[in-house]
Order: C-alpha cells, then structure tokens, then sequence
C-alpha cells in the first residue's frame, strides 16, 4: 500500500486522502477578480506611459535634426505650352545631345551561381 506523506515529511492517512470535499466555483478560484485586478492593470498601463513618454522626451532632447534649419524652395512656376499647337515636340535642338530615359534595371545581366 503506498503511504503519503505531507510537505513536512508526516504520514497522511488514507481516510484523509479518500474525502472528497464540494467547492464552488467561485471559492474554488486561486484569486478574485474585481477592483485589485482592475487596479493592477490600470497602474501598469499608466506606467507605461511615463516610460513611454520619459523616453520620447529624451529622444527629442538628444535629437540633432531639430537644430538643422530647413529651406523651403519657392515652387516652380510650370511653362504653359505654346498656344495653337496641340502636342509637344521633344527632340532636342540640332547641335544638342540628346537625354537618355533612366534605366528601371541594371543593364548587366545577374548569374545565380553566385560566384
């Protein structure tokens, strides 16, 4: 037959390990829920935001971007078309070079090898 024993080390009966004892569930749970619960949740999340709000706030402070001066550009008057035609020509004056279009993709050709 085999013996229990309690945290202590001491022999249990078995007429203690045989009751069978009806709990509800509300006394059975290992805590209450209610105001402690809300009141924990609350002060971490007002926690949270001081820590939040403390590190913005020395972000800001070592932050170099502030110190530079932007220059805003006046905006650029667009050229109007010459009236009476309909289409614009885009070839270049003779004597000029002509502008190529920017590639999409490198021109070389890429190998999977890897090597």
């Amino acid at each position: 037959m085999t013996r229990y024993t309690d945290e202590r080390g001491d022999p249990v009966s078995t007429a203690d390990t045989e009751k069978s004892v009806e709990v509800s569930g509300v006394e059975a749970r290992q805590g209450l829920l209610g105001r402690p619960v809300l009141f924990v949740l609350l002060a971490g999340l007002a926690l949270a935001v001081v820590a939040w709000a403390g590190a913005e706030i020395f972000g800001e402070s070592t932050d170099n971007d502030a110190a530079t001066q932007v220059q805003e550009n006046a905006p650029i008057a667009k050229e109007t078309p010459p009236s009476g035609q309909g289409t614009m020509d885009n070839t270049p004056a003779t004597g000029d070079p002509a502008q190529t279009a920017p590639a999409d993709k490198d021109p070389t050709p890429q190998t999977g090898s890897g090597g």
